[in-house]
């Protein structure tokens, strides 16, 4: 009898099937009942090495081995006329087409019900009727925006975590996380949660479910960095989030100069894992995101740190040379990291800002410096752009602050024909009042469902749509924001501004309360909501203590004048303004944060003037906010 009969008289092909299907079905089970009854990942890793290891042993017993009506006996014991093999062959038939069966079923399920379904952010349908109820108010806030289904292909890089303990392990645990991150933000298909959010929930122990739900994602990566000298050991793992299931995962044991490899592999496999078809000019765009030097990386990661905690301060300015400092360690390494030359460029923008307000003072030559700092940074940020879209909005940007506005509204015209997710910064407040607000309000949208957790992209984009003339937008998306106990000051004061812009506040709202503390506002806030009014009196009274109690900056004084109706004040401080160092920038800043059209004659700001006739800006902007004693 040839050997391949004897394998099938024994049983040890079905035996084979039998195990390898059960073990496909237990596999399964492990994958989402671990993970909820809280074992670690590395639970079902054992179970899947112990049903590998298991495998061949079940064959030799196949094949040695023997069930008969007596028990299990060897099989050169067992008398071949007794044998009853073909008996215990139909049973494992009918075993493995009822396991099979089971699967089927479970595909089936998997397939055309639980995702056949696609709930509005995996919430049931009467949740989502529930929720619009919640979020109706008193008119003109009546009927909020239903929530947009969560892609396929969308997914969020938590922070890898760290499981060494040296002085920078972390960062490069970061640095890892962030370069695969921005690997795979630069496949269109992909949707990908921005560094923000994902390293929200860095060192927070949360289900998997609900991360994913609050980024609004349908997959996440997860890993572990152990780092030993030279020696690197990864672990990644890309996980569906409504049942836990991983659908990839792997380990790497490389050294140091390996490890840029292992990211390339990582994020390569995590597109092919969500159907992202990939050839060879895909490819290269996610290898020219990477940073390609640990120190580099590790450098960037720390004044991104720096940077974070700037922002969380009243002036940024006083940690934001720290950071700009990791950020130089960082390009001395590798130039052409185009995050890097644009971040370090907020420091300057910063001076320059604070200077023209009149929050602080800095001598002629600091500011000449900042302003080439500046320029120098966005031409180099211009020239590593990932896009045409990205590098012309760099180039207005540079064109705002280089004292001719000529060629802003054609570079504005490229900036927003995309669906890419590049930060927009200071040239926006041009680009909103001056004729692209739906554009840029639309862009900030973008950005905020890349990154839903920035609250300073809430604050801005919901700017913008006031500035759109979709006020009801913008309160929504800041009372969405702020109702998840997410707290940020800024949002608040545009929720704030778009009641103003409305005209009628929802009863939840105290319009007089005072400030949240970093409000953006220097006076209190309900001095504008008695203007609104036309109690102009008391508005006025608000203001002189305020300026009693301490300095109020020269943009916040103009904006204050103007909304209490006193053009002469309004223009003495705007011509003010004017004379100073980058004097238009700063108007145009004031412009955006007063929402009342024209908060000054042209004729008070000569400069300013230039500026607007060169670009070909129309003049006077639009007036989100009626103030009634203003009436011009």
């Amino acid at each position: 009898m040839s050997l391949f009969k004897e394998l099938k008289r024994r049983n040890v092909f079905r035996v084979g099937i039998a195990y390898s299907v059960a073990a496909w079905l237990l596999i399964q089970v492990t994958d989402i009942v671990f993970p909820r009854i809280g074992l670690p990942d590395s639970a079902v890793m054992l179970v899947i090495a112990l049903l590998a290891i298991g495998f061949i042993p079940a064959l030799i017993f196949a094949w040695a081995f023997e069930m008969t009506p007596e028990g299990i006996k060897r099989e050169k014991d067992v008398d071949r006329s007794k044998s009853i093999t073909p008996t215990t062959g139909r049973k494992l038939d009918r075993m493995i087409i009822g396991i099979l069966t089971i699967l089927v079923g479970y595909l089936l399920v998997d397939k055309l019900v639980l995702k056949g379904s696609e709930p509005f952010s995996q919430q049931p349908a009467a949740q989502v009727s529930e929720l619009k109820e919640e979020l109706k108010g008193s008119e003109p806030f009546s009927e909020k925006r239903a929530l947009t289904p969560l892609s396929e292909q969308s997914v969020a890089v938590l922070p890898f975590v760290s499981m060494s303990s040296g002085e920078d392990d972390t960062y490069f645990a970061d640095g890892l996380t962030e370069e695969i991150l921005n690997s795979l933000a630069r496949l269109p298909e992909l949707l990908v949660t921005a560094r923000t959010s994902s390293f929200h929930f860095k060192d927070k122990n949360m289900p998997v479910p609900e991360i994913a739900a609050t980024l609004g994602v349908k997959h996440i990566v997860e890993g572990s960095v152990r780092r030993s000298g030279e020696q690197v050991r990864i672990t990644a793992q890309l996980v569906r989030a409504e049942d836990g299931f991983h659908l990839w995962s792997d380990t790497y044991d490389r050294t140091l100069e390996d490890v840029f490899a292992v990211q390339e592999d990582i994020a390569e496999s995590i597109a092919e894992t969500l159907d992202v078809v990939l050839n060879e000019q895909k490819r290269q765009k996610m290898r020219n995101a990477r940073i390609d030097d640990v120190e580099a990386f590790i450098a960037y990661q720390k004044g991104m740190e720096m940077m974070e905690k700037a922002h969380a301060l009243s002036d940024p300015v006083d940690l934001l040379p720290e950071a700009n400092r990791y950020f130089d360690q960082a390009l001395a390494l590798v130039p052409s990291i185009a995050n890097i030359q644009l971040e370090r460029t907020d420091l300057f923008g910063h001076i320059i800002f604070s200077n023209a307000a009149g929050i602080k003072s800095y001598t002629p030559a600091e500011l000449e410096e900042a302003l080439e700092q500046l320029l120098a940074g966005l031409n180099q940020a211009a020239r590593y752009a990932q896009s045409d879209a990205e590098r012309a909005y760099l180039e207005a940007e540079r064109i705002e602050f280089s004292g001719d506005w000529s060629g802003i509204p054609a570079k504005l015209d490229r900036a927003f024909q995309t669906d890419e997710c590049y930060a927009v910064n200071w040239v926006s407040s041009l680009a909103g009042i001056f004729g692209w607000a739906e554009q840029v309000s639309a862009h900030y949208e973008r950005l905020m469902r890349c990154d839903p957790l920035s609250g300073l992209f809430v604050a801005m984009g919901a700017q913008f749509l006031i500035w759109a003339d979709q006020t009801e937008r913008a309160y929504e998306v800041t009372s969405q924001f702020l109702d998840k106990g997410e707290l940020q000051p800024w949002a608040d004061d545009i929720r704030f501004a778009a009641i103003l812009a409305y005209g009628n506040n929802p009863d939840s709202l105290d319009l007089y309360a005072p400030n949240p503390e970093g409000s953006f506002y220097e006076v209190p806030r309900k001095m504008y909501a008695y203007a609104v009014e036309n109690e102009i009196d008391r508005a006025r009274e608000i203001l002189e203590a305020s300026k009693n109690a301490a300095p109020v900056n020269d943009s916040t004084l103009l904006m204050a004048e103007a909304a209490l109706g006193n053009r002469e004040a309004a223009n003495a401080y705007a011509s003010i303004l004017d004379a100073r160092f980058a004097g238009p920038f700063i108007l145009a800043e004031t412009v955006k944060g007063c929402f009342c059209g024209a908060p000054f004659d042209l004729e008070a700001t000569p400069n300013f003037k230039k500026r607007i006739e060169e670009a070909g800006f129309h003049w006077p902007p639009p007036s989100p906010i009626k103030f009634p004693a203003k009436d011009w």
